[in-house]
């Protein structure tokens, strides 16, 4: 999980400096001021280059057919800053700020797609082991169990208590009720694991189900 915030933190990251440096060469661009507009255009170079250094590396998260695409991209910043540099028109320039600003966003989106698919199926492995441990009378496994549905739900509650995320207020709300309720029936069944509480086990189960099926359903869309 730690892996995830790792993940999305380096995403928002980039995003942000995209955003920086597509706002200081429309405002260079804007002033007129010569050179402005060389340091703008640059560091907005250095960072096209820093990027597709991330792109080819093995650890990337992202996917081939958009780090493909993205070094497609770098290299045009690339091509057009180093041919046209001070001689840059404001459709040149404009085209670099254009370029910025959509790959922020697409940024930003691609990860939480990812983040989402793989949270559902966290929930789904997790709502399995509940499953199998609480039909196999298994203490220990059942114990395991709902400490790793816990910590996903803790996860998820922490994602959802973010100012920053793109998720709906509504949506967020909702779930941090939910990871409050996983946490007292989490509670429930553990004050007697002598005596299996299967109803509270299955409500957790129906509600990762649920909850899985939900994010899978925005993926595809």
């Amino acid at each position: 999980m730690s892996e995830n915030f790792d993940i999305m933190a380096r995403a928002e990251q980039e995003a942000s400096v995209l955003l920086e440096k597509g706002m200081a060469l429309s405002q260079a661009l804007n002033s007129g001021n010569e050179s402005d507009l060389i340091i703008a255009l640059d560091e907005n170079l250095q960072l096209w280059v820093e990027i597709e250094t991330s792109l080819k590396n093995a650890k990337n998260f992202l996917p081939e057919d958009i780090k493909t695409n993205l070094l497609k991209l770098s290299k045009f910043v690339e091509r057009l800053t180093l041919s046209k540099g001070i001689k840059a028109t404001s459709s040149d320039v404009n085209c670099l700020v254009n370029i910025n600003m959509q790959i922020c966003r697409g940024l930003l989106e691609s990860v939480h797609h990812n983040l989402a698919r793989e949270e559902a199926f966290s929930l789904l492995k997790c709502a399995i082991d509940l499953s199998n441990a609480r039909e196999n009378q298994n203490v220990s496994d059942l114990v395991e169990a709902l400490d790793n549905n816990m910590k996903l739900w803790v996860y998820i509650k922490t994602l959802a208590d973010q100012k920053e995320n793109l998720l709906p207020k509504e949506t967020c709300n909702n779930l941090i009720k939910l990871a409050d309720y996983v946490s007292a029936k989490t509670i429930e069944v553990g004050k007697d694991m002598s005596n299996i509480n299967a109803k509270a086990i299955d409500s957790m189960i129906m509600t990762n189900l649920q909850i899985s099926e939900g994010l899978m359903s925005k993926e595809a869309a």
